[in-house]
């Protein structure tokens, strides 16, 4: 059984009896890990679950950037961006990025193509890279769950393909009709299914034969569908700032790359990308 997640403790300096909100005004926050491959803390727990990860890489970024904000300024900010202070994105160099391989699978929130387009964009511009080799997309479970639903997030991931920025499209947990349904629609085929193998132990003999017979690979994998509930995600926020700050943030999109050494299986770079929104009109009703 997995030890409690322990999270850093809140900088009581927000703490305050009145409890002053941090960034009252702010609907849109962006937190960028940086490249986690090194941070001590998480080598020490190889076997945790990937929720968890992000969790604690959510909660060391927060309270990394509250130490040095201007406060009265935070109280102005309409956008936020974090970037993590303990480990800086790092952008790949022309040199490094042709030994790379990069992988990017983003957890999506919704169904909104711009949300998905957004997070792509964002992927490459803090990677300093103009193509990603491999883009695996997870649809929110019950929303992705028929192919007229995901027709326009997938048509989004065709035009990134046909601009040479993503050469490979995956999707994740997709069962064996709808990926077949996927397949016959779409201009550019799905290359990889990530299946979950807690929810079905064995990978299902009909879906392993049709990857087989139309050249989709089959891989396996231990994200939960939902990486940042609504209510983990309100959590980290109202454990690193006040109540206030926490209201009403939903998660956008979550995405997770990592670049990898051709032909040796290292991974060099590594993190989390999450973006989030909320009302802020709902928010001063």
């Amino acid at each position: 059984m997995l030890a409690p997640l322990q999270l850093p403790l809140t900088h009581s300096k927000f703490k305050m009896a009145e409890e002053i909100p941090v960034f009252p005004n702010v609907g849109s926050i962006l937190i960028n890990t940086g490249n986690i491959v090194n941070w001590n803390r998480l080598k020490r727990k190889p076997s945790r679950q990937s929720k968890d990860e992000l969790v604690e890489c959510l909660n060391v970024s927060i309270s990394d950037w509250i130490v040095g904000i201007d406060k009265t300024e935070a109280q102005y900010m309409n956008d936020l961006e974090i970037i993590s202070k303990r480990v800086e994105a790092e952008k790949l160099t022309p040199e490094e990025r042709e030994q790379l391989k990069i992988t990017v699978k983003i957890f999506m929130g919704s169904l909104d193509p711009t949300a998905l387009s957004d997070a792509v964009s964002r992927a490459m511009s803090d990677l300093g890279t103009t193509f990603i080799e491999t883009v695996l997309v997870s649809f929110p479970e019950k929303l992705g769950e028929d192919l007229e639903s995901i027709k326009p997030l997938w048509n989004r991931l065709e035009d990134f393909h046909a601009d040479d920025t993503v050469y490979g499209i995956g999707v994740c947990d997709m069962s064996k009709d709808l990926l077949e349904q996927l397949y016959d629609w779409a201009k550019v085929k799905p290359c990889i299914n990530q299946v979950n193998l807690e929810s079905c132990c064995v990978m299902p003999p009909e879906l392993t034969e049709y990857a087989k017979e139309n050249d989709v690979q089959l891989l396996t994998h231990n994200d939960p569908r939902e990486i940042l509930s609504i209510e983990t995600l309100q959590d980290v926020i109202r454990g690193q700032t006040t109540e206030d700050d926490a209201q009403l943030w939903q998660p956008s999109w979550v995405l997770r790359y990592s670049a990898m050494v051709k032909c040796r299986g290292i991974i060099k770079t590594k993190g989390y990308i999450t973006k989030a929104t909320r009302d802020i009109k709902k928010k001063k009703l």
